[in-house]
């Protein structure tokens, strides 16, 4: 029993410095000091001139958590780009209801068989990227 446990913590030590060496084996990236951000992208649905674009992007970037706004008038479509652990979605939607804008979220589905896609979901992708940034000690 006791050989038992000696191994198994034995191979969690290998394991985590396995890990750690891995972690350090190159510096952070810059990307790396970055907060997380979120992209919303939302389909105008009346037609907005490019002064009312401006209207809402100035009043949008000085919104605590929003750190980019970008509307495009040929396609009316606004992009906007804020840090979710300052504000939310839904916060973002309810300040642009507040301002009376008629928006949807854009639809960007296609039809046809689906393109291929990793098999790894991507939050487990990022959880493993950030455990590297955390054991990288360069």
């Amino acid at each position: 029993m006791k050989k038992g446990i000696k191994i198994t913590l034995y191979s969690f030590a290998a394991i985590f410095l396995g890990l750690l060496v891995y972690a350090n084996w190159q510096p952070k990236p810059l990307h790396a000091y970055a907060k997380d951000a979120q992209l919303s992208i939302y389909q105008l649905k009346k037609t907005a001139t490019e002064q009312d674009l401006e209207k809402i992007n100035n009043k949008l970037e000085k919104v605590h958590g929003i750190s980019a706004v970008a509307g495009n008038t040929q396609s009316q479509i606004l992009t906007v780009v804020f840090h979710p652990n300052e504000i939310s979605e839904n916060d973002v939607k309810a300040w642009l209801v507040k301002e009376n804008i008629d928006f949807e979220k854009a639809d960007f589905t296609i039809d046809g068989p689906p393109a291929a896609e990793c098999p790894v979901p991507h939050a487990y992708i990022m959880g493993f990227q950030k455990i590297k940034y955390a054991l990288n000690f360069r």
